[in-house]
């Protein structure tokens, strides 16, 4: 996460997005490598025809989906965690947990974010935790929940850890002792975690090197991509040596930073980090759809400094190392994505109230990673309960949003496999991606209808064994938001539908599915 300095800068940066984001988190690309990529256009307004035409290829494969585009994320910061998952009497609060794993989160990611600037892993262990003050989001951190409380609770949820370590203020050795304490077997840190009433290794496989080191606002020393790129080999020379086996993400900013860092990383890079935010213009719902657009012009060209500067197998690697390079091409890790405007209660703002158009953005933005699933390797929506959050609580209850919906939905239905498609028209109103599952052979097609007024025909062209299965998800308006003290404005239905014939209600959500 990012901390501007005051509230007037934070105001500009959410309604000048395209701006803020190709100046913050992303890289313009100027030096042609797109040349011949799909870049995606924007959209400045929606083109809504009363008809469409879909076309399914299953037979050609455009990358494997991995189950972890479909991440989390927590951090110390506001009420994410004291007063969102964790109650300081009760521990893990009961109403949110049930509620968590109901999105089935298979990968979540902790203790940040730009808190991590200034957490050391070892205050948040043992009996006598120190309480420190946080200096990145405010107030005192008791430390009460920390890693065996994060661990914990993964496994309650289903999610796979992901930890992010401090590039700032602490060290490689700080670093190389917190994957000791979680992954070791007979060694200090190992021993220091059963003597905590933790026997068995967590077996962390993945591990953030920093986060947004390039801010200069932010706490840390290493705005120099040369500066990260040097201290973040010290730190996996270390951490891999405790396990070899680890997956390193590391830094990601603008286009020559990501440049430096592939180049001179690549060996022991498994992953480079991104980091997407959108946002609507006020009075504009539109708006959030061009932004969105952009992420995914960012992604591509993120792909394409991959392609340029990186080989999909490392050569030549020293065995002095003493640790193997990296096994698999480098991909992307959007280990914060998600829409973040102005006009939030809470700590910065950032307990934010999402609406039924948000949820039409998620949905677009899954869509997305399923299209680039062949550049994609994690993503961790930021973030789970009360801060940018697809749950909400007060002191005695907890509320899904309506972003939680499409989350639930896709996490739930959508295949392992991205597949080829068409849409005969340039209806934008309409974002469409396909899956496959290998293993039952069921097609999905995830589609999101962006028209606030209008409903689409559609016509599916697809060789499938009966009818159509529509999951449907709709709300009253586009404006439709839930609370704790309203009911739930989400409608989910499920129908069978034939190819020839499927109508898309005004501003929903629907998943197809037939079996090949």
């Amino acid at each position: 996460m990012k901390w501007w300095p005051t509230a007037a800068r934070r105001q500009k940066a959410i309604t000048t997005t395209t701006e803020w984001m190709n100046r913050r988190y992303f890289m313009k690309m100027n030096t042609g490598l797109l040349a011949g990529s799909m870049v995606p256009g924007t959209v400045k307004r929606l083109l809504s025809n009363k008809t469409a035409e879909i076309t399914v290829h299953p037979e050609t494969i455009t990358g494997d989906i991995s189950p972890n585009i479909y991440g989390q994320f927590i951090e110390h910061l506001g009420r994410a965690i004291y007063g969102g998952i964790y109650d300081e009497k009760e521990g893990f609060r009961k109403d949110v947990l049930s509620k968590v794993q109901a999105l089935h989160t298979p990968l979540m990611r902790y203790p940040g974010g730009t808190v991590t600037k200034i957490y050391h892993w070892k205050d948040g262990i043992g009996q006598n935790r120190p309480v420190r003050k946080n200096l990145i989001w405010g107030g005192n951190d008791n430390n009460h929940f920390g890693t065996d409380e994060f661990m914990e609770y993964s496994r309650l949820i289903g999610a796979e850890p992901f930890l992010t370590v401090n590039m700032s203020t602490g060290t490689a050795e700080e670093a190389a002792d917190w994957v000791e304490y979680c992954n070791g077997t007979d060694t200090y840190y190992a021993g220091l975690r059963k003597q905590n009433g933790h026997e068995r290794p967590y077996k962390v496989k993945y591990w953030g090197l920093g986060n947004e080191e390039a801010a200069k606002e932010d706490a840390g020393t290493l705005q120099d991509p040369q500066d990260y790129i040097k201290k973040a080999w010290y730190y996996a020379k270390l951490m891999k040596l405790q396990d070899p086996g680890i997956a390193l993400i590391m830094v990601g900013d603008k286009e020559n930073w990501n440049k430096q860092i592939l180049q001179e990383l690549h060996p022991i890079c498994d992953y480079i980090s991104l980091h997407l935010y959108a946002s609507t213009k006020p009075g504009d719902p539109v708006s959030l759809f061009t932004s969105i657009a952009e992420m995914e012009t960012n992604i591509r060209a993120t792909a394409a400094q991959i392609k340029a500067f990186t080989p999909e197998k490392v050569e030549h690697f020293s065995k002095w190392y003493r640790f193997p390079s990296r096994q698999q091409p480098v991909k992307i890790a959007l280990d914060e994505w998600g829409i973040w405007e102005a006009g939030g209660e809470g700590a910065y703002g950032l307990e934010m109230k999402y609406n039924w158009n948000h949820a039409l953005g998620v949905a677009t933005f899954l869509n997305i990673f399923q299209r680039n699933a062949d550049v994609i390797g994690l993503a961790t929506w930021a973030q789970t309960v009360n801060v940018l959050a697809p749950i909400m609580t007060d002191a005695t209850s907890a509320v899904c949003q309506t972003i939680f919906y499409p989350m639930e939905l896709y996490r739930r239905l959508c295949g392992n496999r991205s597949i080829a498609n068409e849409m005969s028209d340039t209806n934008n109103a309409l974002d469409i991606a396909t899956s496959i599952n290998d293993k039952t052979g069921m097609i999905t097609i995830a589609i999101v209808n962006r028209d606030s007024k209008n409903a689409i025909d559609v016509k599916i062209n697809a060789k499938v064994t009966g009818n159509w299965t529509a999951h449907e998800l709709n709300a009253p308006s586009i404006d439709a938001v839930n609370t704790l003290k309203g009911p739930n404005v989400v409608d989910y239905k499920q129908r069978t539908v034939t190819a020839k014939n499927y109508t898309i209600a005004a501003h929903s959500i629907a998943i197809l599915q037939a079996r090949v």
